[in-house]
């Protein structure tokens, strides 16, 4: 994908913010509509599940919106080949593309990006973007983060010094991760894709070398760049960082921003549409993008409907990420929909001692990757500094013996990678793993450990 293309789409969306309150209400109005026409008319889930509530083409135009049924992601997964608007995508002919174990960067079809869902909400599943669907995500994440830009900044960027470095778990097919790695590189800066899950002793080498301008990352990720800004083992002069994938605490944005002397930028998205908003001190709160989203959300729910996908449309998507809304004032800075913050899954970093005595970690955003067939759910429960336990719910039928036999395959390399060979632990299967009620989730890792928390050094 050239920059310049990139460029373009995002100045074309930047004009966005120029527009009123009113002219953006109406633009969201009529892409919805155009989106809904076009579900209807070329996917047979569309059609047959309207029909099925008494909804008919003619209806619509005017419907309320709020009046058309909604789906989730049980009903997604159990209809992916007839909700799609092209016959090419089907889940039998994706899974033997995935099975090729391909770069995670090859398109499928020579055309179509796969992103990697979390299995927090249920089973994981992939999400598909077009060609324009990509385009508009990498355009928009570059909109939201841009920000004010200086002209020693303007002048970085065209002599290509712009350097970017993202923190977060880096392998697989996750959102962050392809969006990243693409948009980085397709607007012409240099990238560093930090693992969350390499050794903690490598951060530094690796930061040092590379110089980072530019850093994103989980809010826990930039916290621990942090302890080692604070404990001299690098130092960093970033002009821009942004943090997303985790809900940002004040008390971590507070400190990131102390130690590294600029503002953060707080991005919400998710695998279904990776960029839904932004937070920033001066907006007083975060501003969903309703030019290329229609989010909607009360006390119970939040519904999605990305108005750029037609090859996959999502239309009042259920997601259980549950958002306070915030009235807007007389002079916003922006003409969109604002809300105070996104109440969304808090997991807790597990951290160890490892063989060599010193203290590192495991994200629960990486182990979220592990994937086995017949294990419906894990989760993790940290039993000491040495040892933690994997939960497995199997699905019917599923052979335990196997899929202990799998996970631990894929445990034991993440363990190796991260320099933890050293720690124990034991796979145990369970009934059930329950859902947080506080955010609709099911807690990716649990403590058990006695005394105070786990800390970084």
């Amino acid at each position: 994908m050239r920059s310049l293309d990139l460029l373009l789409e995002a100045w074309k969306l930047g004009q966005n913010s120029r527009k009123s309150r009113r002219e953006i209400l109406e633009m969201r109005e009529k892409m919805f509509r155009d989106l809904l026409r076009h579900a209807y008319n070329h996917s047979r889930f569309y059609r047959d599940y309207y029909q099925s509530h008494g909804i008919r083409a003619d209806d619509l135009e005017d419907i309320p919106i709020h009046e058309l049924p909604p789906i989730d992601k049980g009903i997604f997964i159990e209809n992916f080949d007839d909700l799609t608007t092209r016959e090419e995508l089907n889940r039998r002919d994706i899974a033997r593309f995935l099975a090729r174990g391909q770069d995670r960067e090859e398109k499928y079809l020579g055309r179509y990006t796969l992103v990697h869902s979390s299995g927090s909400t249920g089973p994981p599943t992939y999400f598909v973007y077009d060609p324009v669907a990509w385009r508009t995500v990498l355009a928009a994440a570059f909109r939201a983060c841009k920000g004010e830009v200086t002209m020693p900044q303007v002048i970085a960027a065209a002599l290509g010094r712009i350097r970017v470095m993202y923190v977060a778990a880096t392998e697989g097919r996750f959102g962050g991760a392809m969006a990243a790695g693409a948009g980085i590189r397709g607007f012409g800066f240099r990238p560093l894709l930090l693992n969350i899950n390499s050794p903690l002793e490598q951060w530094a080498e690796r930061v040092r070398a590379f110089g980072p301008n530019v850093i994103i990352g989980y809010p826990s990720g930039l916290k621990i760049l942090c302890d080692l800004v604070k404990g001299d083992k690098v130092r960093l002069e970033a002009f821009r960082v942004i943090t997303g994938g985790e809900p940002l605490t004040r008390p971590v944005r507070e400190y990131i921003e102390s130690t590294l002397g600029t503002e953060v930028f707080d991005l919400y998205a998710a695998s279904e549409s990776l960029v839904i908003g932004l937070g920033r001190r001066r907006y007083g709160g975060m501003y969903l993008f309703d030019d290329i989203n229609y989010v909607e959300f009360d006390e119970g729910y939040t519904y999605l409907t990305p108005l750029y996908n037609y090859s996959q449309p999502l239309i009042r998507y259920r997601l259980t990420d549950k958002l306070e809304g915030k009235a807007r004032g007389d002079h916003e800075p922006l003409p969109y929909t604002k809300i105070e913050r996104v109440v969304g899954r808090d997991e807790e970093m597990m951290w160890f001692i490892n063989a060599k005595g010193g203290r590192d970690f495991l994200h629960p955003l990486v182990i979220d990757e592990l994937e086995v067939e017949g294990m419906a759910k894990h989760q993790f429960v940290q039993r000491s500094e040495h040892s933690f336990e994997i939960r497995v719910l199997l699905q019917p039928g599923a052979d335990l013996a196997y899929v202990e036999r799998e996970l631990r395959r894929q445990m034991d390399k993440i363990l190796a990678e991260k320099e933890l060979s050293n720690l124990r632990y034991e796979v145990r299967p369970v009934d059930d793993i329950p859902i947080d009620p506080s955010t609709g989730k099911s807690k990716m890792v649990v403590r058990r450990t006695q005394g105070p928390a786990p800390n970084a050094p």
